[in-house]
């Protein structure tokens, strides 16, 4: 009946956690009696609020209108406990009936995280791949990721960004002229785009911040340009950094910049090699670049701008995702992925994902719910990790998975036609 990252109690439960005095961040939030499957009185549902998590939801699934509460707490308690177990079970019935929802080509697949079976199924726009999730809403770019040789930059306007509401699964395309071709989320929940425009556009590369709910444009800083389709966003340290942009060719400059979100000044940092995907360790102040053309990653300490250059330990590093000291780099080329220590990272460690075709590289990475996830769309996998065994479980979707996030309502998968 619920909705994603709504928690529903029953009366039991709810009485329990009423006796406690510990719990000042906790509300519970009275939602009547509802009538449930298989069960023949009316169930009454709390719903557990919070501090900091989303608390308003849509109506619930499958319920008959509240009806008001005509006893008292007291009568309820000696049957709690059997309407409590009835609705277990009847609950676990209705789970078990009902199957997953079938994976469509150009979709956002939400996959529970343990069972790793689909939840949800929200049909997008074509060749979706990045996807973040920020202000309760995930969001999408389409045709960014790509092998060089598989289609020339398109022109400005081509590309498209797109929001979903997990709760009620609408999606909403961001109008404005965006040509995305980069994205990361701003803590007060808002989505930062980088734009890149193609050569004689007539427009200037720039990042614009979004607002998660109004969808209105807050900033827009113009920051250096290029002939490419790709560059690394990353929000740390108070900052937007901002990699060079990415084409058939390495891009002639090396240097990151760095801008200030609230004045738009930008300062140019110098690199040993081109950047490509970056990541920011929130834990240790560094920002971390993936060097795709020459086989590295670089650390770059943003206080004091100092750089290490690290053997990332695969062919073709790409996608970079952080979890305290784990540092998770992506082999665009193969199916496995590096293991870097954020703190001393030395000597990297492989973890080779056992695609059934070698040549299927890991497009994205991301961390959530205790797992490292990633995705080989050319083996139709996304994959999940366990950090501490490092064992590997193969998840096959029926489509191309590209782009992977993780939320508190689970992983987020961006999926492509064949």
């Amino acid at each position: 009946m619920g909705h994603g990252g709504q928690v529903l109690l029953s009366q039991t439960t709810a009485s329990l956690l009423d006796d406690e005095d510990q719990l000042p961040d906790i509300v519970l939030r009275d939602l009547g009696e509802h009538k449930l499957k298989d069960i023949s009185r009316p169930v009454r549902l709390y719903q557990l609020d919070i501090s900091g998590l989303r608390s308003m939801f849509p109506r619930l699934k499958l319920s008959e209108p509240p009806r008001p509460n005509r006893r008292k707490r007291a009568a309820l308690g000696g049957v709690g406990l059997l309407v409590a177990g009835l609705t277990t079970v009847a609950l676990a019935l209705t789970l078990r009936d009902e199957p997953p929802p079938a994976v469509l080509p150009n979709s956002l697949v939400r996959i529970n995280p343990m069972t790793l079976e689909p939840t949800q199924v929200v049909p997008i726009g074509n060749t979706p791949d990045l996807v973040v999730s920020a202000g309760g809403f995930v969001w999408m770019t389409h045709h960014v990721l790509r092998d060089i040789d598989s289609a020339a930059l398109r022109d400005a306007g081509d590309r498209t960004l797109t929001r979903v509401d997990p709760t009620t699964s609408e999606v909403v395309v961001v109008g404005g002229g965006l040509a995305p071709c980069g994205l990361a989320a701003d803590p007060s929940g808002d989505v930062w785009v980088a734009n890149c425009f193609a050569v004689g556009a007539d427009r200037d590369t720039n990042v614009v911040r979004i607002d998660a709910t109004t969808l209105g444009f807050e900033a827009t800083w113009p920051v250096p340009g290029g002939d490419g389709f790709y560059r690394g966003l990353a929000y740390g340290g108070g900052s937007l950094w901002v990699s060079e942009v990415l084409g058939d060719n390495p891009p002639q400059s090396h240097s990151v910049t760095q801008v200030d979100p609230l004045t738009g000044a930008l300062r140019s940092i110098a690199l040993a090699h081109a950047a490509t995907a970056l990541a920011w360790s929130e834990g240790y102040g560094d920002l971390w670049l993936s060097n795709f053309f020459v086989g590295s990653v670089s650390r770059m300490h943003a206080a004091t701008e100092s750089l290490d250059i690290v053997d990332a330990g695969v062919r073709s590093p790409g996608q970079i995702a952080i979890d305290g000291e784990n540092v998770w780099v992506a082999d665009w080329a193969v199916g496995q992925m590096a293991r870097l220590n954020a703190i001393s990272p030395t000597v990297p460690r492989t973890v080779n994902l056992p695609t059934s075709n070698r040549a299927s590289g890991v497009w994205n990475v991301a961390t959530g719910h205790g797992y490292v996830w990633a995705t080989t769309p050319r083996d139709g996998a996304l994959w999940r990790i366990d950090p501490t065994t490092e064992d590997v479980v193969r998840v096959t979707l029926p489509h191309l998975p590209t782009g992977v996030a993780t939320d508190a309502g689970g992983v987020w998968v961006t999926v492509r036609g064949d």
